[in-house]
């Protein structure tokens, strides 16, 4: 199976490319670059690449399933129930995968340089091959890593909570604790009771955070600040943290008001991860999570 990604959002904070037209009369003049992230060029490649994949595979006897935009068309069999308006590649290729393992394969390989798909195969690893394996890496550093090892590792509620650990931890579009990476935010996660990983894995479940989902997030944040902290209140926190260590105003944990924009923003990526196997889902407008519209963009 093959996927083309197209980066075209309108409506996302992540628009990528350029809407200028640029008539092919001046190509040379166009440096390589600019035309290839172009929107209409990565389109009509996309395109081209997808027919040709598909008449080789025609002429070699293969089968081979190839998405591209929102369209899906296969060599061997009606896949038009797979056409698709997601706007990332990172839920298309779980909801390819999720298809192809009802056709009955040994094994899966998900080839990909994206940490967004390794944390949705993860989550979906009972509804995929027992030897499904997550590829990543370039050229002839690629690195084959199997799934079922790291599930049965992490036990079925964390493995559940990896998207909305991966939303509140930082994600493309979400953002990030000042002076915290990935790694620090990993342990506290590891650490979190199960009030809090039960809090992580609900995000995206429901059309708004639930008051339970707040508490836990807040206090989870609390624990990232101050490992081993009894403390649940960031409000009582930032004044412990203040009053005993004279930490700096850019040093503190963020304010309640502030986490809770977070927590609705980190809501609504998980929202539109778990509907990865949705071909078109209906989802509500960003404005209620933490979004604002400008210029036709969300900031």
């Amino acid at each position: 199976m093959i996927l083309f990604l197209m980066y075209y959002k309108k409506n996302r904070a992540g628009y990528r490319g350029n809407d200028t037209k640029t008539s092919t009369l001046f190509l040379i003049q166009v440096p390589m670059k600019r035309l290839l992230a172009h929107v209409s060029t990565k389109d009509e490649l996309t395109q081209y690449l997808a027919s040709k994949t598909l008449e080789k595979g025609h002429q070699n006897g293969l089968h081979v399933v190839v998405a591209w935009s929102s369209k899906c068309r296969a060599t061997h069999k009606d896949v038009a129930y797979l056409d698709s308006d997601q706007e990332e590649a990172d839920t298309k290729i779980l909801l390819h995968a999720v298809d192809a393992t009802a056709t009955g394969p040994k094994s899966i390989k998900i080839f990909s340089p994206d940490t967004n798909v390794l944390v949705l195969a993860l989550r979906r690893y009972s509804e995929l091959c027992v030897d499904t394996s997550f590829v990543t890496g370039r050229g002839r550093r690629l690195r084959n890593i199997q799934l079922r090892p790291i599930v049965r590792t992490l036990g079925a509620a964390r493995t559940a909570a990896l998207p909305g650990f991966h939303a509140w931890s930082g994600a493309d579009v979400t953002g990030n604790f000042a002076f915290k990476g990935k790694l620090e935010c990993w342990k506290a996660f590891l650490e979190a009771d199960e009030e809090c990983v039960t809090a992580l894995a609900d995000l995206g479940s429901t059309i708004l955070p639930t008051a339970g989902m707040f508490y836990a997030i807040e206090k989870l944040v609390c624990q990232l600040s101050l490992p081993k902290t009894k403390i649940s209140s960031l409000k009582e926190l930032r004044w412990l943290l203040f009053r005993k260590k004279q930490a700096k105003s850019e040093q503190l944990p963020p304010t309640q008001a502030a986490l809770r924009e977070a927590i609705k923003r980190a809501h609504y990526q998980a929202m539109i991860w778990a509907n990865d196997k949705v071909p078109n889902p209906d989802l509500p407008p960003p404005e209620n999570y933490g979004w604002k519209k400008d210029k036709g963009y969300y900031k």
